[in-house]
């Protein structure tokens, strides 16, 4: 599989997505503390939202490329 392939990086951005959303769905639960003047997450939790974080971002890039990639080849074949 090539580096530059576009469902690589879909599914790596999918598996980092997974590996994050049960530090999501904690942070939003139970790990999040809150006092009068701040809200505190644990750092197990606050690392899985970064990761999460990271694979949405790898999702979106991907995303963006592979719309540049397919309108650019629509566009390459209306000129032919």
């Amino acid at each position: 599989m090539r580096f530059r392939s576009v469902r690589l990086w879909a599914s790596v951005g999918i598996l980092v997505i997974a590996a994050g959303m049960p530090y999501c769905a904690a942070a939003v639960g139970w790990a999040a503390t809150q006092d009068e003047t701040t809200i505190t997450v644990r750092a197990d939790v606050a690392l899985g939202v970064l990761v999460s974080w990271i694979g949405c971002t790898i999702l979106a890039i991907t995303g963006a490329f592979w719309t540049w990639r397919s309108w650019r080849s629509r566009r390459e074949t209306v000129r032919a």
